[in-house]
């Protein structure tokens, strides 16, 4: 289908196998969205009515807690699926908010018509489950890992998060978040954010400017390659 042509060749060829014999509804409703970067085009809590898939472009998933301010949790990109796993589920409301971290190319799929299109075709059901329970279990073993980290791995972790969602866009990120915020953000106490903030400095991974901490593309590098030790080693 010309719509994937976007999509890297490996991934390109998964959704050319899936789409091989989708239902005519599906072709027929099937839209292209582009989405300017910024912009919020999955709110959590509202209806559960479209499947997206990013053709091109990245997105940011975002938490919404009950104290209202946001928290952008992992960034996805070409090939990802969003409203599917809630339509496997049974659940009439999106889990997540989604921001366009840059332009992005999208794919819309009227929910009602791709999940006809499951029930009828197994190939493409047992391609979509197999996917969903790798990324289910990936998920649960990050969050595992995460849960376990001390204040320093988790911070870091939280930067090299913020750094990912800038870069190429910059090569140097100074974040704009007060302490406070940064401790809601990371889960930590304001006296274990302070501890961890300055052995991070002492360690020459970030730099203080004015009170916010500034990451360097150096500095990224650094953290992650202690976070990819840290986790397998």
């Amino acid at each position: 289908m010309d719509c994937f042509r976007e999509l890297p060749l490996k991934k390109r060829k998964y959704m050319e196998l899936l789409f091989q014999n989708c239902t005519e509804e599906v072709r027929y409703y099937m839209t292209l969205i582009d989405v300017e970067e910024g912009c919020t085009f999955i709110k959590a809590g509202t209806e559960c009515t479209h499947i997206y898939i990013i053709l091109s472009g990245k997105v940011t998933g975002v938490e919404w807690p009950m104290h209202e301010r946001a928290y952008s949790f992992k960034d996805f990109g070409p090939g990802d699926f969003f409203g599917e796993i809630e339509c496997f589920a049974g659940l009439l409301q999106y889990r997540i908010s989604l921001v366009a971290s840059t332009p992005c190319r999208i794919l819309s799929i009227p929910a009602a018509f791709y999940m006809q299109w499951m029930q009828m075709d197994v190939d493409a059901l047992f391609m979509r489950t197999q996917e969903n329970m790798a990324r289910l279990i990936a998920q649960t073993a990050e969050a595992r890992k995460y849960l376990f980290m001390e204040g320093k791995e988790r911070l870091m972790a939280h930067l090299i998060q913020k750094y990912e969602q800038k870069y190429p866009l910059v090569q140097e990120l100074e974040l704009l978040q007060t302490r406070s915020q940064l401790s809601e953000e990371v889960g930590l106490s304001m006296k274990t954010l302070d501890r961890s903030i300055k052995k991070l400095e002492e360690m020459g991974i970030i730099r203080i400017r004015k009170g916010k901490i500034v990451i360097s593309r150096e500095g990224y590098q650094s953290m992650k390659d202690y976070i990819e030790h840290y986790i397998n080693g």
